[in-house]
């Protein structure tokens, strides 16, 4: 951990996005899934996250040998809180996982993690990590990185607050993102780039059918 501070250039980029279209998306999930199986916030930006590399791939990268190296697949690892410390089980291939498939996959990985069964190859080979501190009432935060990925997403709460529409002042849902990149990989504005585009999709999970 220490090292993703040390060995690398990490620079933070922290965004908010309208979050009513994404919890109107989960609500809609939440009523067609069997009770308990439905897929959280996580798992929704986990999917979009990964959309968002496939379009957008200068993230899914690694600094090798004083060089970029682009992966050729993308395989999220996900934060799990457990007994024995911070754990990050990988999604293999995310962008071409349904976000029933991609829930599916997490409950399980969590649920190994945190009974102590996982093994070396649930670790590996992660190329993006995604970390959320939402549950325990965090707005936003400075994740870091897990080297030698270039990238990781820190999502915080869903928070209601006012909001302004067509200029009009209301009661809206709001979450916060906080992109961490290594400058050795990526420069400021391309990973700009690609937080504004995953905001995008989660702005635009309303119009989405569930899948």
């Amino acid at each position: 951990m220490l090292a993703g501070v040390t060995q690398a250039a990490p620079v933070t980029l922290t965004t908010k996005v309208d979050a009513a279209p994404l919890v109107a998306y989960r609500a809609n999930l939440k009523s067609l899934a069997p009770t308990g199986q439905a897929p959280s916030f996580n798992d929704i930006v986990i999917r979009l996250a990964a959309l968002t590399l496939r379009a957008m791939p200068e993230l899914n990268a690694c600094w090798y040998r004083d060089g970029i190296h682009a992966y050729d697949a993308i395989h999220i690892a996900t934060a799990v809180d457990t007994p024995a410390g911070l754990l990050a089980p990988v999604i293999r291939h995310a962008d071409q996982l349904s976000i029933a498939h991609i829930a599916e996959q997490t409950r399980h990985l969590i649920a190994q993690a945190r009974a102590g069964r996982l093994n070396q190859t649930h670790l590996e080979g992660g190329t993006f990590t995604v970390t959320n501190l939402g549950m325990f009432g965090i707005d936003a935060f400075t994740p870091i990185l897990n080297l030698p990925q270039a990238g990781i997403l820190g999502i915080g709460r869903i928070l209601e607050e006012p909001v302004v529409r067509a200029g009009r002042l209301e009661v809206g849902q709001t979450l916060s993102l906080s992109l961490t990149f290594d400058h050795r990989v990526v420069d400021g504005a391309p990973a700009a780039r690609w937080l504004q585009c995953l905001c995008e999709r989660i702005q635009a999970a309303g119009d989405r059918q569930p899948s």
